[in-house]
């Protein structure tokens, strides 16, 4: 019997939070690391918005480097 794999992998992608688009206040450029995601974010003057799992973006708005695009 086989199982339900690709439909379950399709329900996980389905169920992961939406990406939440971030403009970037500052000058130069930033690499950040999300704090509960782990993942690996970098922001210029020539790349000013980027998209952000929501789970790290209130860490980033707060640092009041970002705000919400």
């Amino acid at each position: 019997m086989s199982c339900c794999g690709n439909k379950r992998q399709a329900y996980r992608t389905w169920l992961a939070p939406r990406p939440i688009r971030l403009r970037f206040l500052g000058a130069g450029a930033v690499a950040l690391k999300g704090a509960v995601t782990g993942k690996s974010y970098m922001a210029s003057e020539s790349t000013r918005e980027i998209e952000v799992d929501p789970r790290d973006a209130g860490e980033f708005v707060q640092n009041g480097i970002f705000v919400r695009a």
